[in-house]
Protein backbone atom coordinates (compact mmCIF):
# COMPACT_ATOMS: atom_id res chain seq x y z
CA UNK A 1 0.00 0.00 0.00
CA UNK A 2 2.96 2.52 0.99
CA UNK A 3 4.47 2.16 -2.60
CA UNK A 4 1.21 2.36 -3.90
CA UNK A 5 0.72 5.43 -2.23
CA UNK A 6 4.16 6.71 -3.30
CA UNK A 7 3.76 6.06 -7.09
CA UNK A 8 0.44 8.06 -6.82
CA UNK A 9 2.87 10.96 -5.22
CA UNK A 10 5.61 10.93 -7.81
CA UNK A 11 3.31 10.94 -10.77
CA UNK A 12 1.16 13.80 -9.10
CA UNK A 13 4.43 15.43 -8.73
CA UNK A 14 5.55 15.04 -12.29
CA UNK A 15 3.06 15.46 -14.24
CA UNK A 16 1.76 18.86 -12.13
CA UNK A 17 4.83 20.15 -13.42
CA UNK A 18 3.59 21.44 -16.78
CA UNK A 19 1.37 24.17 -14.69
CA UNK A 20 1.60 27.34 -15.84
CA UNK A 21 2.48 28.88 -12.18
CA UNK A 22 5.77 31.00 -12.07
CA UNK A 23 6.39 29.67 -8.67
CA UNK A 24 6.91 26.36 -9.63
CA UNK A 25 9.99 24.29 -9.71
CA UNK A 26 10.84 21.32 -11.98
CA UNK A 27 10.48 17.88 -10.04
CA UNK A 28 12.43 14.81 -10.09
CA UNK A 29 11.68 12.16 -11.59
CA UNK A 30 10.64 9.94 -8.43
CA UNK A 31 11.32 10.15 -4.72
CA UNK A 32 10.17 8.05 -1.54
CA UNK A 33 7.98 9.13 1.04
CA UNK A 34 10.99 9.53 3.41
CA UNK A 35 12.59 12.19 0.39
CA UNK A 36 9.26 14.56 0.78
CA UNK A 37 9.23 15.58 3.87
CA UNK A 38 12.81 15.40 4.81
CA UNK A 39 14.09 17.94 2.16
CA UNK A 40 12.99 21.17 2.80
CA UNK A 41 13.40 21.77 -1.12
CA UNK A 42 10.79 19.11 -1.66
CA UNK A 43 8.05 20.49 0.78
CA UNK A 44 8.51 23.94 -0.78
CA UNK A 45 7.79 22.32 -4.19
CA UNK A 46 5.10 20.06 -3.12
CA UNK A 47 2.95 22.76 -1.49
CA UNK A 48 3.86 25.21 -4.03
CA UNK A 49 1.91 23.31 -6.77
CA UNK A 50 -1.31 23.89 -4.57
CA UNK A 51 -1.29 27.18 -6.64
CA UNK A 52 -1.53 25.70 -9.87
CA UNK A 53 -5.12 25.86 -9.98
CA UNK A 54 -5.92 28.64 -8.85
CA UNK A 55 -8.07 30.85 -10.91
CA UNK A 56 -7.10 31.97 -14.19
CA UNK A 57 -8.26 33.49 -17.29
CA UNK A 58 -8.98 30.08 -18.68
CA UNK A 59 -11.72 27.27 -17.70
CA UNK A 60 -10.21 24.83 -14.93
CA UNK A 61 -8.23 22.45 -17.49
CA UNK A 62 -9.75 23.66 -20.75
CA UNK A 63 -6.89 26.27 -21.73
CA UNK A 64 -8.66 27.93 -25.19
CA UNK A 65 -12.34 28.64 -23.13
CA UNK A 66 -13.38 31.46 -20.73
CA UNK A 67 -16.26 30.84 -18.29
CA UNK A 68 -17.48 34.04 -19.90
CA UNK A 69 -18.69 31.74 -22.70
CA UNK A 70 -21.33 30.03 -20.92
CA UNK A 71 -22.51 33.27 -20.00
CA UNK A 72 -24.63 36.60 -21.84
CA UNK A 73 -21.39 38.04 -22.36
CA UNK A 74 -19.37 35.64 -24.94
CA UNK A 75 -19.90 33.25 -27.57
CA UNK A 76 -16.74 30.24 -28.57
CA UNK A 77 -16.05 30.32 -31.75
CA UNK A 78 -15.57 26.15 -31.33
CA UNK A 79 -17.61 24.11 -29.64
CA UNK A 80 -15.05 23.22 -26.62
CA UNK A 81 -15.57 21.70 -23.61
CA UNK A 82 -18.83 20.97 -24.60
CA UNK A 83 -20.17 24.92 -24.13
CA UNK A 84 -22.30 24.43 -27.16
CA UNK A 85 -24.39 21.93 -25.83
CA UNK A 86 -24.13 23.87 -21.96
CA UNK A 87 -25.67 26.53 -23.47
CA UNK A 88 -28.32 25.22 -25.24
CA UNK A 89 -29.39 23.42 -21.50
CA UNK A 90 -28.40 20.11 -22.16
CA UNK A 91 -26.87 19.68 -18.99
CA UNK A 92 -27.03 16.39 -16.97
CA UNK A 93 -25.18 14.86 -14.16
CA UNK A 94 -23.65 12.62 -17.03
CA UNK A 95 -22.80 15.75 -19.17
CA UNK A 96 -21.33 18.97 -17.16
CA UNK A 97 -18.73 19.14 -19.60
CA UNK A 98 -15.93 21.88 -18.65
CA UNK A 99 -17.50 22.87 -16.18
CA UNK A 100 -16.95 19.86 -14.22
CA UNK A 101 -14.42 20.91 -11.59
CA UNK A 102 -14.99 18.25 -8.39
CA UNK A 103 -12.62 15.84 -9.15
CA UNK A 104 -9.76 18.49 -9.89
CA UNK A 105 -10.64 20.55 -6.39
CA UNK A 106 -10.62 17.90 -4.21
CA UNK A 107 -7.91 15.86 -6.22
CA UNK A 108 -6.07 19.71 -4.88
CA UNK A 109 -7.64 19.48 -1.62
CA UNK A 110 -6.25 16.09 -0.91
CA UNK A 111 -2.52 17.44 -1.62
CA UNK A 112 -3.38 20.38 0.66
CA UNK A 113 -4.66 17.60 3.41
CA UNK A 114 -1.38 15.46 3.00
CA UNK A 115 0.34 18.61 3.35
CA UNK A 116 -1.08 19.99 6.59
CA UNK A 117 -0.73 16.21 8.16
CA UNK A 118 2.63 16.27 7.64
CA UNK A 119 4.76 19.48 7.53
CA UNK A 120 4.70 19.63 11.15
CA UNK A 121 7.53 17.23 11.03
CA UNK A 122 9.52 18.99 8.86
CA UNK A 123 12.58 20.61 9.95
CA UNK A 124 12.43 24.23 9.26
CA UNK A 125 11.76 27.59 10.78
CA UNK A 126 9.19 28.39 12.53
CA UNK A 127 8.02 31.22 10.86
CA UNK A 128 8.42 29.97 7.42
CA UNK A 129 6.73 27.14 8.27
CA UNK A 130 3.88 29.13 9.71
CA UNK A 131 3.63 31.08 6.36
CA UNK A 132 3.71 27.72 4.51
CA UNK A 133 0.79 26.39 6.53
CA UNK A 134 -1.39 29.81 6.52
CA UNK A 135 -1.05 29.59 2.23
CA UNK A 136 -1.63 25.84 2.23
CA UNK A 137 -5.26 26.45 4.79
CA UNK A 138 -6.53 29.81 2.35
CA UNK A 139 -5.76 27.64 -1.15
CA UNK A 140 -7.86 24.70 0.64
CA UNK A 141 -10.50 27.10 1.29
CA UNK A 142 -10.55 28.98 -1.93
CA UNK A 143 -11.03 25.33 -3.47
CA UNK A 144 -13.98 24.50 -1.10
CA UNK A 145 -15.51 28.14 -2.04
CA UNK A 146 -14.89 27.22 -5.39
CA UNK A 147 -17.12 23.89 -5.14
CA UNK A 148 -20.11 25.09 -3.26
CA UNK A 149 -20.56 28.07 -5.15
CA UNK A 150 -20.80 25.68 -8.50
CA UNK A 151 -22.72 22.86 -5.78
CA UNK A 152 -24.08 24.42 -3.09
CA UNK A 153 -23.25 22.15 0.10
CA UNK A 154 -20.33 19.45 -0.78
CA UNK A 155 -18.80 17.16 2.04
CA UNK A 156 -15.80 18.77 3.69
CA UNK A 157 -12.98 16.83 3.98
CA UNK A 158 -10.40 17.90 6.12
CA UNK A 159 -7.96 14.97 6.43
CA UNK A 160 -6.47 12.74 3.38
CA UNK A 161 -8.33 9.08 2.68
CA UNK A 162 -5.93 6.60 2.73
CA UNK A 163 -6.31 3.32 0.57
CA UNK A 164 -7.71 1.62 3.58
CA UNK A 165 -10.63 4.04 4.45
CA UNK A 166 -14.36 3.79 3.40
CA UNK A 167 -15.27 6.35 1.03
CA UNK A 168 -18.55 6.91 2.25
CA UNK A 169 -18.76 10.81 3.10
CA UNK A 170 -22.50 12.78 2.94
CA UNK A 171 -22.81 16.39 1.99
CA UNK A 172 -22.63 18.89 4.47
CA UNK A 173 -24.34 22.02 4.40
CA UNK A 174 -23.76 24.92 2.50
CA UNK A 175 -23.82 27.48 5.90
CA UNK A 176 -21.69 25.17 7.35
CA UNK A 177 -18.82 24.65 4.02
CA UNK A 178 -19.34 28.87 4.40
CA UNK A 179 -18.56 28.78 8.49
CA UNK A 180 -15.72 26.29 7.51
CA UNK A 181 -14.17 28.89 4.63
CA UNK A 182 -14.48 32.08 6.53
CA UNK A 183 -13.21 30.16 9.72
CA UNK A 184 -10.05 28.41 7.30
CA UNK A 185 -9.07 32.16 5.84
CA UNK A 186 -9.12 33.90 9.08
CA UNK A 187 -6.79 31.61 10.64
CA UNK A 188 -4.47 31.71 7.69
CA UNK A 189 -4.51 35.96 8.00
CA UNK A 190 -3.58 34.94 11.54
CA UNK A 191 -0.22 33.10 9.89
CA UNK A 192 0.30 35.39 6.94
CA UNK A 193 2.53 38.59 6.51
CA UNK A 194 0.85 41.46 5.53
CA UNK A 195 1.53 41.93 1.82
CA UNK A 196 3.95 39.62 -0.91
CA UNK A 197 6.40 41.48 -2.42
CA UNK A 198 9.23 41.05 -5.23
CA UNK A 199 10.03 37.11 -5.68
CA UNK A 200 7.13 36.02 -3.66
CA UNK A 201 4.72 37.83 -5.40
CA UNK A 202 1.34 36.15 -6.18
CA UNK A 203 1.90 34.25 -2.75
CA UNK A 204 -1.20 34.59 -0.44
CA UNK A 205 -0.94 37.49 1.82
CA UNK A 206 -3.02 38.98 4.49
CA UNK A 207 -4.83 41.00 1.77
CA UNK A 208 -5.52 38.46 -0.61
CA UNK A 209 -7.53 37.02 2.68
CA UNK A 210 -9.58 39.95 3.57
CA UNK A 211 -10.16 40.09 -0.24
CA UNK A 212 -11.40 37.14 -0.44
CA UNK A 213 -13.26 36.48 2.82
CA UNK A 214 -15.36 39.26 1.49
CA UNK A 215 -16.03 37.67 -1.71
CA UNK A 216 -17.30 34.46 -0.34
CA UNK A 217 -19.60 36.04 2.51
CA UNK A 218 -20.62 38.03 -0.45
CA UNK A 219 -21.94 35.04 -2.47
CA UNK A 220 -23.24 33.55 0.63
CA UNK A 221 -25.32 36.54 1.59
CA UNK A 222 -26.71 36.75 -1.83
CA UNK A 223 -30.54 35.96 -2.83
CA UNK A 224 -30.20 32.40 -4.46
CA UNK A 225 -29.10 31.21 -1.07
CA UNK A 226 -31.97 32.78 0.94
CA UNK A 227 -33.75 30.02 3.16
CA UNK A 228 -37.39 31.55 1.68
CA UNK A 229 -36.18 30.83 -2.00
CA UNK A 230 -36.57 27.43 -4.02
CA UNK A 231 -35.25 24.85 -3.04
CA UNK A 232 -35.03 24.79 0.69
CA UNK A 233 -33.02 23.20 3.33
CA UNK A 234 -29.83 23.12 4.37
CA UNK A 235 -27.44 22.25 1.51
CA UNK A 236 -29.02 25.15 -0.35
CA UNK A 237 -29.68 28.07 2.52
CA UNK A 238 -27.97 30.78 4.36
CA UNK A 239 -29.67 31.94 7.24
CA UNK A 240 -27.11 34.32 8.50
CA UNK A 241 -26.87 37.99 7.44
CA UNK A 242 -23.20 38.64 7.19
CA UNK A 243 -22.80 41.75 5.14
CA UNK A 244 -21.66 44.02 8.10
CA UNK A 245 -18.49 41.34 7.92
CA UNK A 246 -18.28 41.63 4.23
CA UNK A 247 -18.25 44.94 4.30
CA UNK A 248 -15.65 44.97 7.29
CA UNK A 249 -13.37 42.56 5.29
CA UNK A 250 -13.59 45.45 2.13
CA UNK A 251 -12.82 47.93 4.35
CA UNK A 252 -9.88 46.69 5.54
CA UNK A 253 -8.27 46.89 2.74
CA UNK A 254 -8.95 50.41 2.00
CA UNK A 255 -7.62 51.27 5.60
CA UNK A 256 -4.56 49.53 4.38
CA UNK A 257 -3.54 52.66 2.49
CA UNK A 258 -1.40 49.86 -0.06
CA UNK A 259 -3.50 49.60 -2.81
CA UNK A 260 -5.12 51.92 -4.99
CA UNK A 261 -6.79 52.72 -8.48
CA UNK A 262 -4.55 53.16 -11.36
CA UNK A 263 -5.23 56.47 -13.03
CA UNK A 264 -6.99 56.45 -16.46
CA UNK A 265 -6.90 58.86 -19.22
CA UNK A 266 -7.61 56.72 -21.62
CA UNK A 267 -7.85 53.42 -23.42
CA UNK A 268 -4.48 52.34 -23.05
CA UNK A 269 -4.23 52.99 -19.63
CA UNK A 270 -6.92 51.22 -18.88
CA UNK A 271 -6.30 48.20 -20.75
CA UNK A 272 -2.37 48.27 -19.29
CA UNK A 273 -4.04 47.64 -15.80
CA UNK A 274 -4.94 43.79 -17.18
CA UNK A 275 -1.45 43.05 -18.37
CA UNK A 276 0.99 44.73 -15.61
CA UNK A 277 1.92 44.53 -11.85
CA UNK A 278 0.63 48.04 -10.17
CA UNK A 279 -0.82 49.16 -6.90
CA UNK A 280 -4.41 48.70 -7.85
CA UNK A 281 -3.64 44.31 -7.82
CA UNK A 282 -4.62 42.87 -4.48
CA UNK A 283 -4.28 38.86 -5.90
CA UNK A 284 -2.94 38.05 -8.98
CA UNK A 285 -1.93 34.51 -10.73
CA UNK A 286 1.71 34.99 -12.74
CA UNK A 287 2.34 33.24 -15.49
CA UNK A 288 5.74 32.73 -16.60
CA UNK A 289 6.73 31.04 -20.66
CA UNK A 290 9.14 28.43 -18.66
CA UNK A 291 6.75 26.63 -16.93
CA UNK A 292 4.29 26.09 -19.82
CA UNK A 293 3.86 22.24 -21.10
CA UNK A 294 4.24 22.06 -25.04
CA UNK A 295 0.48 22.12 -26.21
CA UNK A 296 -0.32 25.26 -23.81
CA UNK A 297 -1.85 27.87 -25.38
CA UNK A 298 -1.92 31.41 -23.87
CA UNK A 299 -4.36 33.96 -23.86
CA UNK A 300 -2.49 35.98 -27.06
CA UNK A 301 -2.63 32.23 -29.03
CA UNK A 302 -6.25 31.83 -28.22
CA UNK A 303 -8.05 34.79 -28.69
CA UNK A 304 -5.39 36.50 -30.65
CA UNK A 305 -5.88 37.42 -34.27
CA UNK A 306 -5.90 35.39 -37.34
CA UNK A 307 -3.17 37.41 -39.20
CA UNK A 308 -1.35 36.77 -36.49
CA UNK A 309 -2.03 33.02 -36.35
CA UNK A 310 -4.21 33.46 -33.09
CA UNK A 311 -7.49 31.46 -33.11
CA UNK A 312 -10.22 34.50 -32.01
CA UNK A 313 -11.85 31.95 -30.00
CA UNK A 314 -13.54 34.66 -27.44
CA UNK A 315 -16.00 36.54 -29.23
CA UNK A 316 -17.96 39.38 -26.97
CA UNK A 317 -21.76 39.22 -27.74
CA UNK A 318 -23.98 42.44 -28.98
CA UNK A 319 -25.99 42.51 -25.67
CA UNK A 320 -22.98 42.88 -23.79
CA UNK A 321 -21.59 45.60 -26.24
CA UNK A 322 -25.24 47.77 -25.85
CA UNK A 323 -24.41 47.89 -22.26
CA UNK A 324 -21.58 50.20 -22.28
CA UNK A 325 -22.42 53.51 -21.83
CA UNK A 326 -22.03 56.82 -23.84
CA UNK A 327 -18.94 59.09 -22.68
CA UNK A 328 -22.06 60.90 -21.09
CA UNK A 329 -22.39 58.23 -18.60
CA UNK A 330 -25.91 57.28 -20.95
CA UNK A 331 -27.30 53.95 -21.79
CA UNK A 332 -27.23 53.93 -25.71
CA UNK A 333 -31.36 53.56 -25.52
CA UNK A 334 -31.52 56.62 -22.84
CA UNK A 335 -32.92 59.86 -24.09
CA UNK A 336 -30.27 61.98 -25.13
CA UNK A 337 -27.68 60.10 -24.52
CA UNK A 338 -26.12 60.79 -28.07
CA UNK A 339 -26.43 57.50 -29.40
CA UNK A 340 -26.13 57.64 -33.21
CA UNK A 341 -26.93 53.78 -34.41
CA UNK A 342 -25.64 54.68 -37.73
CA UNK A 343 -23.34 52.20 -39.63
CA UNK A 344 -20.70 54.85 -39.33
CA UNK A 345 -21.19 56.30 -35.51
CA UNK A 346 -22.53 52.85 -33.70
CA UNK A 347 -19.03 52.71 -32.12
CA UNK A 348 -18.38 56.47 -31.57
CA UNK A 349 -18.24 58.31 -28.01
CA UNK A 350 -18.67 55.38 -25.60
CA UNK A 351 -17.12 54.14 -22.33
CA UNK A 352 -13.59 54.11 -23.08
CA UNK A 353 -13.33 50.57 -21.35
CA UNK A 354 -15.02 49.78 -24.03
CA UNK A 355 -12.21 50.50 -26.55
CA UNK A 356 -9.81 48.69 -24.19
CA UNK A 357 -11.47 45.72 -24.16
CA UNK A 358 -12.35 45.05 -27.28
CA UNK A 359 -11.70 44.44 -31.04
CA UNK A 360 -14.64 45.79 -34.04
CA UNK A 361 -14.76 46.91 -37.44
CA UNK A 362 -11.90 49.09 -38.30
CA UNK A 363 -10.43 48.76 -34.95
CA UNK A 364 -6.43 47.10 -34.54
CA UNK A 365 -3.93 45.18 -33.46
CA UNK A 366 -1.04 44.63 -33.65
CA UNK A 367 -0.87 46.28 -37.21
CA UNK A 368 -3.61 44.23 -38.41
CA UNK A 369 -7.46 46.44 -39.18
CA UNK A 370 -10.37 43.87 -38.63
CA UNK A 371 -12.28 43.22 -41.75
CA UNK A 372 -15.60 41.90 -41.05
CA UNK A 373 -17.23 43.38 -44.35
CA UNK A 374 -18.84 40.25 -45.63
CA UNK A 375 -18.88 38.28 -48.12
CA UNK A 376 -14.94 38.34 -48.33
CA UNK A 377 -13.36 40.51 -45.42
CA UNK A 378 -10.42 38.89 -43.94
CA UNK A 379 -11.88 38.31 -40.46
CA UNK A 380 -14.69 36.27 -41.50
CA UNK A 381 -13.38 34.10 -44.34
CA UNK A 382 -10.50 33.06 -42.13
CA UNK A 383 -12.93 31.80 -39.64
CA UNK A 384 -16.22 30.41 -39.80
CA UNK A 385 -18.41 31.73 -37.30
CA UNK A 386 -17.56 35.52 -35.63
CA UNK A 387 -20.21 37.38 -33.60
CA UNK A 388 -18.15 41.23 -34.76
CA UNK A 389 -16.83 41.49 -31.51
CA UNK A 390 -13.37 39.83 -30.60
CA UNK A 391 -11.70 40.08 -26.60
CA UNK A 392 -8.32 42.30 -26.34
CA UNK A 393 -8.72 42.52 -22.38
CA UNK A 394 -5.71 40.72 -20.49
CA UNK A 395 -3.86 40.56 -23.62
CA UNK A 396 -0.62 42.20 -24.26
CA UNK A 397 0.14 43.50 -27.77
CA UNK A 398 3.41 43.50 -27.28
CA UNK A 399 3.51 40.01 -26.83
CA UNK A 400 4.18 37.03 -29.88
CA UNK A 401 1.33 34.20 -29.95
CA UNK A 402 3.17 32.20 -27.62
CA UNK A 403 4.23 34.38 -24.71
CA UNK A 404 1.58 35.53 -21.85
CA UNK A 405 1.02 38.41 -20.24
CA UNK A 406 2.96 38.45 -16.99
CA UNK A 407 -0.60 38.52 -14.46
CA UNK A 408 -3.63 37.43 -14.49
CA UNK A 409 -5.49 39.55 -12.11
CA UNK A 410 -7.66 37.60 -10.11
CA UNK A 411 -8.67 40.46 -7.32
CA UNK A 412 -8.78 44.09 -7.68
CA UNK A 413 -8.71 47.19 -5.65
CA UNK A 414 -12.05 48.06 -8.29
CA UNK A 415 -13.49 44.52 -7.57
CA UNK A 416 -13.56 45.43 -4.14
CA UNK A 417 -14.72 48.58 -4.49
CA UNK A 418 -17.79 47.04 -5.95
CA UNK A 419 -18.13 43.97 -3.43
CA UNK A 420 -18.34 46.94 -0.55
CA UNK A 421 -20.84 48.98 -2.18
CA UNK A 422 -23.12 45.68 -2.98
CA UNK A 423 -22.66 45.26 0.89
CA UNK A 424 -23.61 49.01 2.02
CA UNK A 425 -26.84 48.46 -0.39
CA UNK A 426 -28.08 45.60 1.12
CA UNK A 427 -27.34 47.10 5.13
CA UNK A 428 -28.90 50.06 3.71
CA UNK A 429 -26.60 52.70 3.67
CA UNK A 430 -27.11 53.88 0.36
CA UNK A 431 -24.92 57.02 0.61
CA UNK A 432 -21.80 54.82 1.39
CA UNK A 433 -23.09 52.18 -2.01
CA UNK A 434 -23.14 55.38 -4.07
CA UNK A 435 -19.36 56.36 -3.06
CA UNK A 436 -17.61 53.38 -4.03
CA UNK A 437 -19.81 52.79 -6.97
CA UNK A 438 -18.97 56.33 -7.86
CA UNK A 439 -15.22 55.42 -7.71
CA UNK A 440 -14.82 52.72 -10.16
CA UNK A 441 -17.19 55.17 -12.79
CA UNK A 442 -15.44 58.08 -11.60
CA UNK A 443 -12.15 56.68 -12.69
CA UNK A 444 -13.04 56.21 -16.40
CA UNK A 445 -14.73 59.93 -16.22
CA UNK A 446 -18.36 58.59 -16.12
CA UNK A 447 -20.48 60.66 -14.03
CA UNK A 448 -21.57 60.20 -10.67
CA UNK A 449 -24.98 57.12 -9.99
CA UNK A 450 -27.66 58.92 -8.14
CA UNK A 451 -30.11 56.72 -8.21
CA UNK A 452 -31.57 54.87 -5.09
CA UNK A 453 -33.63 51.64 -4.14
CA UNK A 454 -33.88 49.09 -6.96
CA UNK A 455 -32.35 51.49 -9.18
CA UNK A 456 -29.24 51.62 -7.15
CA UNK A 457 -29.20 48.00 -7.17
CA UNK A 458 -29.48 47.85 -11.14
CA UNK A 459 -26.84 50.28 -11.28
CA UNK A 460 -24.43 47.83 -9.35
CA UNK A 461 -25.07 44.94 -11.13
CA UNK A 462 -24.78 46.83 -14.44
CA UNK A 463 -21.05 48.11 -12.90
CA UNK A 464 -19.97 44.41 -12.07
CA UNK A 465 -20.85 43.41 -15.87
CA UNK A 466 -18.88 46.37 -16.91
CA UNK A 467 -15.96 46.73 -15.18
CA UNK A 468 -15.42 42.83 -13.94
CA UNK A 469 -15.87 41.65 -17.71
CA UNK A 470 -14.02 37.92 -18.80
CA UNK A 471 -12.96 37.91 -14.82
CA UNK A 472 -14.66 35.35 -14.13
CA UNK A 473 -18.03 36.89 -12.07
CA UNK A 474 -20.67 37.40 -14.71
CA UNK A 475 -21.20 33.25 -14.48
CA UNK A 476 -22.06 33.38 -10.74
CA UNK A 477 -23.17 36.70 -10.40
CA UNK A 478 -26.53 36.38 -12.59
CA UNK A 479 -26.62 32.62 -10.65
CA UNK A 480 -26.41 34.41 -6.98
CA UNK A 481 -28.55 36.96 -8.05
CA UNK A 482 -31.13 34.19 -9.47
CA UNK A 483 -31.72 36.52 -12.70
CA UNK A 484 -29.97 33.94 -14.78
CA UNK A 485 -33.70 32.58 -15.65
CA UNK A 486 -33.51 35.64 -18.19
CA UNK A 487 -30.05 36.23 -18.56
CA UNK A 488 -29.04 32.88 -20.12
CA UNK A 489 -32.24 32.52 -21.87
CA UNK A 490 -31.82 35.23 -24.27
CA UNK A 491 -30.06 34.54 -27.48
CA UNK A 492 -26.63 35.25 -28.38
CA UNK A 493 -26.50 38.15 -30.42
CA UNK A 494 -23.68 39.42 -32.90
CA UNK A 495 -23.50 41.44 -36.04
CA UNK A 496 -22.93 41.40 -39.71
CA UNK A 497 -21.51 43.92 -42.20
CA UNK A 498 -22.13 44.32 -45.21
CA UNK A 499 -21.92 46.93 -48.57
CA UNK A 500 -24.54 48.48 -49.98
CA UNK A 501 -23.20 48.44 -53.45
CA UNK A 502 -20.47 45.55 -53.17
CA UNK A 503 -18.95 47.14 -56.56
CA UNK A 504 -18.66 50.48 -54.71
CA UNK A 505 -16.00 51.90 -52.31
CA UNK A 506 -15.12 50.48 -49.08
CA UNK A 507 -15.97 53.58 -46.88
CA UNK A 508 -18.44 53.44 -43.89
CA UNK A 509 -21.43 55.37 -45.99
CA UNK A 510 -21.21 52.31 -48.39
CA UNK A 511 -21.58 49.62 -45.51
CA UNK A 512 -25.13 48.38 -43.20
CA UNK A 513 -25.36 45.89 -41.05
CA UNK A 514 -27.64 43.35 -39.46
CA UNK A 515 -28.07 41.83 -35.69
CA UNK A 516 -28.05 38.09 -36.59
CA UNK A 517 -28.76 35.32 -34.12
CA UNK A 518 -25.85 32.61 -33.71
CA UNK A 519 -27.31 30.42 -30.93
CA UNK A 520 -30.72 30.26 -29.09
CA UNK A 521 -29.73 29.24 -25.30
CA UNK A 522 -32.20 27.70 -22.75
CA UNK A 523 -31.62 28.13 -18.80
CA UNK A 524 -33.63 25.94 -16.45
CA UNK A 525 -33.88 26.74 -12.80
CA UNK A 526 -32.29 23.36 -11.71
CA UNK A 527 -29.25 24.98 -13.72
CA UNK A 528 -28.22 27.31 -11.07
CA UNK A 529 -26.33 24.41 -9.30
CA UNK A 530 -24.35 21.90 -10.80
CA UNK A 531 -25.23 18.36 -11.13
CA UNK A 532 -22.95 16.61 -9.08
CA UNK A 533 -21.19 13.71 -11.24
CA UNK A 534 -22.54 10.77 -11.56
CA UNK A 535 -19.74 8.64 -10.89
CA UNK A 536 -19.38 10.71 -7.69
CA UNK A 537 -23.02 9.63 -6.77
CA UNK A 538 -22.58 6.01 -7.67
CA UNK A 539 -19.50 5.60 -5.28
CA UNK A 540 -21.21 5.87 -2.24
CA UNK A 541 -24.80 5.73 -0.78
CA UNK A 542 -24.44 8.84 1.14
CA UNK A 543 -24.21 11.79 -1.55
CA UNK A 544 -27.48 13.65 -2.39
CA UNK A 545 -28.04 15.01 -5.77
CA UNK A 546 -29.07 18.27 -6.65
CA UNK A 547 -32.40 18.46 -7.49
CA UNK A 548 -33.67 18.20 -11.12
CA UNK A 549 -30.83 15.64 -11.85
Amino acid sequence: MKNLFIYFFGLLLLFSGCEDNVLDKAPRDFFTYEDIWSDLNLVKQFQTRLYNRMESWSLHGHKNIMLASFTDDAFSAENLAGVYSINLGNITADNIGGLDIWSLMYEYIRIANLFLENIEVVEMDDEEKSILIGETKFIRAYYYFNLVRNYVGVPLIKSAFSLDDEFQVARNSFEECIDWIIDEIDEAYSLLPLLRTNNDYGRIDKAICLGTKAEVLLQANSKLYNPNEEPRGPLFDYTKNSWEECAKAAKEIFDMGHFELQEVNNADDYHNIFIHPNNEIIFSKVHSLEFHSSDYNSINKTNGILKMNGYMETQPLQGLIDEFEMSNGKRIYEENSGYDDSPESIYKNRDLRFYANFLFLNSSWQGHQVDLIRPDGFDVTQKNTSTGYWLIKLMDESLNREEEPAIYPRLRLATIYLIYAEAQYELGNEEEARKYLNKVRNRVHLPDVTKSGEELFEAIQHERRIELCFENYRFFDVRRWKIASKTENMPAKGIHWFKINPNGDNGLDNLEYSIVTYQERKFENKFYYLPIPRSEINRTDLLEQNPGY
